[in-house]
């Protein structure tokens, strides 16, 4: 009999970077994800495959004793797979010693979004082995953790990881303006692995980690649109002088709104929050050669409590 597993991707809003270094974040589970479907078998083989919009993206054949890559469509994916396997078999000594699996799959999020296809793959797999997902992922990543978090949330959450001891909770988020904040694709994926390295030496002031964990705090009691843009404006140039770039509001300063990074700057995702119409902000970007964007209510998981 098949067991199927399902975690979602994620969006961080607040705290990129820093929370590397203890900060609260405020992140968010997505409608999108991938799930995970396994076949365990008696043969020392595991079988797997990627499916995209019901089309192998990926496929590889590993061997379970050492988990070497004895066939591929991607030497560098099914790399970073066996280094998940390896990782999972140093907390289970007994994970696939006796057995092998046929393993498919399915990702309904676009991978070059940045919208969590490793950390959700991480999690599934955790989820089958029965292993703790959150030392995986440090194991082979490194990242703060909030994308596995997320991975398996209904709602919103606040995180904080401080000495590789993670700790979150859901909060019920449904301010009356999430119609007016914008997802909008940078046109541009951001390797976070590279970026997490890039930071890591760095030492930011307690201060500054300190007021960015406020903020996260405060977004999510904030009533109005006004004071969103308010803590956009802050966090943005609390992480300017951190990363020592430009914040990405400067390049839409005629924008009626405000405009900040999600997860490494540069690429990836950016939000924007307005009073305008959601015609005109979608207009807006598609004249500045952004054309991939999604409303907060397209794409959040947000399950209201009962």
């Amino acid at each position: 009999m098949s067991q199927k597993y399902r975690s979602n991707g994620k969006l961080m809003i607040t705290g990129e970077y820093l929370a590397l270094q203890g900060a609260t974040t405020f992140a968010v589970p997505l409608i999108f994800g991938q799930e995970l479907e396994i076949e365990e078998v008696s043969h020392s083989l595991v079988y797997w495959r990627t499916l995209f919009k019901d089309k192998i993206i990926f496929h590889a054949i590993f061997e379970t004793d050492q988990f070497n890559v004895l066939e591929t469509s991607d030497t560098e994916k099914s790399s970073w797979i066996k280094s998940v396997f390896l990782a999972i078999r140093d907390q289970k000594e007994d994970f696939l010693v006796d057995s092998g699996a046929e393993a498919t799959a399915t990702i309904d999020l676009h991978m070059n979004y940045g919208w969590g296809s490793s950390s959700s793959f991480i999690t599934n797999l955790c989820k089958w082995a029965d292993v703790n997902p959150f030392w995986v992922n440090m194991k082979v990543g490194g990242g703060s953790g909030y994308d596995i978090a997320c991975a398996t949330v209904s709602q919103p959450i606040l995180y904080h990881n401080e000495s590789n001891l993670p700790k979150y909770k859901e909060v019920d988020y449904h301010p009356e303006f999430t119609q007016n904040m914008w997802f909008i694709f940078q046109e541009n994926k951001m390797n976070t692995a590279d970026a997490i390295r890039g930071f890591r030496s760095k030492r930011v002031n307690e201060t500054v980690i300190s007021r960015v964990s406020e903020i996260s705090q405060e977004w999510i009691k904030a009533d109005s649109i006004d004071k969103i843009m308010e803590l956009m404006r802050e966090h943005e140039k609390l992480l300017s002088e951190c990363v020592n770039m430009d914040s990405i509001a400067k390049q839409y300063e005629d924008f009626n709104g405000e405009v900040k990074s999600l997860g490494a700057w540069g690429g990836d995702f950016m939000l924007a929050v307005s009073p305008m119409s959601g015609a005109d902000v979608i207009s807006y970007f598609e004249n500045k050669g952004r054309p991939t964007m999604f409303n907060w209510l397209e794409i959040v998981k947000n399950r209201k409590k009962e």
